[in-house]
């Protein structure tokens, strides 16, 4: 289901999996000089790798079995430069492993920004000793962010994803998803959580958007299905030095 361009930022390995996940985890750890990894571990419910494999031995896409192709996710991280592919790991589709190192977070998003043709989805700044580090997504540059997320024009989840069902009603989105995945599909989706956890090595000056879990550490926790629909932007922030 991976295609075989280049797959650029920090949060990677998170989108190739994150429509059949019900669990993602991702912590990074930031140095001060702006190098470090992202360390991500993604649980994926036995209902939904039989749906999505069902859905891909229709359309042809089943290649060898495997939903999540390692090699193919490999070769995109090792194709960029700013990354390092520490490991990674593909557990019958329904456990996802992987870390990866990066040389510099602001040469990382710079190289984002051009990719998206500087619209700022990511962003960096500097002002003296203070960096800050921004996502912005919302329904309007959703699709812009498929230079570095190709994942984002598969057929299977523009059908699900915020595009499609732009206006939906939460409760009617997750009605949908109960039919096309049976008893309990709608709470599986509605459950699912992705939680990401920065921690600086430095100090933490301020955050928005997330939790302060850690004495310069920073959680986001992101409903699933605020990601589906963005029926509202998704905006988080860290300042640190």
């Amino acid at each position: 289901m991976m295609t075989g361009r280049k797959i650029l930022g920090l949060f990677v390995i998170l989108i190739a999996v994150l429509f059949a996940s019900c669990s993602v985890k991702q912590e990074v750890e930031l140095s001060s000089d702006g190098s470090g990894t992202a360390a991500m571990s993604a649980d994926i419910d036995p209902m939904l790798v039989t749906y999505l494999q069902s859905l891909a031995e229709l359309t042809g896409e089943g290649g060898d079995g495997n939903l999540f192709d390692v090699d193919e996710i490999s070769k995109g991280i090792k194709e960029n430069p700013e990354l390092e592919l520490i490991s990674i790991s593909n557990k019958d589709d329904m456990k996802i492993d992987a870390e990866i190192a990066f040389n510099d977070i602001e040469n990382l998003i710079k190289q984002s920004e051009e990719n998206l043709n500087n619209k700022k989805v990511f962003s960096f700044t500097e002002k003296g000793k203070i960096k800050e580090i921004e996502i912005y997504i919302d329904i309007d540059n959703f699709l812009d962010i498929a230079p570095i997320f190709p994942f984002v024009e598969e057929p299977l989840f523009l059908t699900f994803g915020p595009i499609e069902n732009q206006g939906l009603a939460e409760d009617d989105y997750l009605e949908m998803m109960e039919y096309a995945l049976g008893d309990g599909g709608g709470q599986l989706i509605k459950k699912s959580m992705i939680s990401t956890t920065i921690n600086i090595d430095g100090k933490l000056i301020s955050q928005s958007g997330g939790e302060v879990s850690g004495k310069n550490s920073v959680t986001f926790n992101t409903p699933l299905i605020r990601l589906l629909l963005l029926d509202e932007p998704i905006h988080y922030s860290i300042k640190f030095e």
